[in-house]
């Protein structure tokens, strides 16, 4: 098959879908107690974060207590836990130094701080992640490592750091801005959403009832068209979010963060994301059968002969 056949075979129908966010829920009297004591994190909690994690590791890379610091961190940690969603959000997130990581791993001695970075997050994705989505049944525990090692880099919601036990960014009780400009802008993202999900439907219906091969073929390139227009929007808002978490950012009070998040509670970014899905999917499939694997970029190659 050639990638547009491909990309029709893993179309599916897509609509906007609302999804749960914490973001704009009033702050609750006090933190999650399924996690928290008296505004600490329950011991029990800690410990088993912590074993699961360093577990993890120590199958992969040495002496991994040497050169972490980790933290929960996020809407989970903060004064607005309380969103309807099972299983709830929990991020873990790692901070890594890297001099003390090269020493204690010497494969990676040539590797910049982010490969080091994506090699953890690339381990995590494909193993660890998938073994928390329903930690003690009650969370989707996620691992994550960002290239900045301290966490306050990023204007993180709250941080609690398991290591230390304690708060490195205490949970503020303020809420997001209601900016009328900023609503403007997420619901113009939403009529783009729509519009796009118009032409890929209408493409794929296209493709279905075509009955001659010039009809079909032009019908799939319209789908192609569609699905990369969506996974472009995606990729615009999604990469936004994290530059407000970025030193250069203003963190849970950015905009780029307020359009995310009203992008989730409108239904736009799970409509987009799931355009994105069957773009990545689709030209995974077709270089796996085009060229027997899939051809991951050059960094990825590279850590990966040294596993």
């Amino acid at each position: 098959m050639n990638f547009y056949e491909v990309l029709a075979s893993k179309a599916t129908p897509v609509e906007l879908s609302p999804s749960e966010t914490s973001y704009f829920s009033e702050p609750a009297a006090g933190l999650d107690p399924r996690l928290f004591l008296n505004e600490r994190i329950k011991p029990s909690i800690r410990d088993s974060i912590l074993s699961v994690l360093y577990t993890f590791l120590s199958t992969r890379f040495h002496d991994a207590e040497s050169w972490t610091t980790v933290w929960l961190a996020g809407s989970g940690v903060s004064r607005q836990w309380a969103a309807h969603r099972s299983p709830a959000d929990l991020d873990c997130l790692i901070g890594v130094d890297y001099v003390n990581f090269r020493r204690a791993n010497s494969k990676y001695v040539g590797f910049s701080d982010q490969d080091i970075a994506s090699a953890l997050n690339e381990a995590f994705g494909e193993e660890l992640n998938k073994d928390t989505a329903n930690y003690l049944d009650t969370f989707e525990l996620t691992f994550y490592v960002n290239v900045r090692s301290d966490i306050r880099a990023i204007k993180p919601y709250a941080a609690y750091n398991l290591t230390t036990d304690d708060w490195t960014v205490a949970p503020a009780s303020e809420l997001p801005k209601n900016k009328g400009s900023w609503d403007t802008k997420a619901e113009y993202d939403k009529s783009m959403a729509i519009a796009i999900i118009d032409r890929y439907q209408k493409a794929l219906n296209q493709v279905t009832a075509s009955t001659n091969t010039a009809a079909r073929i032009s019908a799939e390139r319209m789908l192609n068209l569609a699905v990369e227009q969506g996974s472009t929007l995606f990729d615009e808002i999604h990469q936004g979010r994290k530059q407000a978490f970025s030193p250069t950012g203003e963190g849970y009070l950015d905009y780029a963060n307020y359009r995310w998040q009203a992008g989730k509670q409108l239904g736009t970014v799970p409509a987009l994301r799931k355009l994105k899905d069957i773009s990545t999917a689709s030209k995974k499939e077709y270089s796996v059968s085009t060229y027997g694997v899939e051809l991951p970029d050059v960094s990825v190659l590279i850590r990966r002969a040294i596993k």
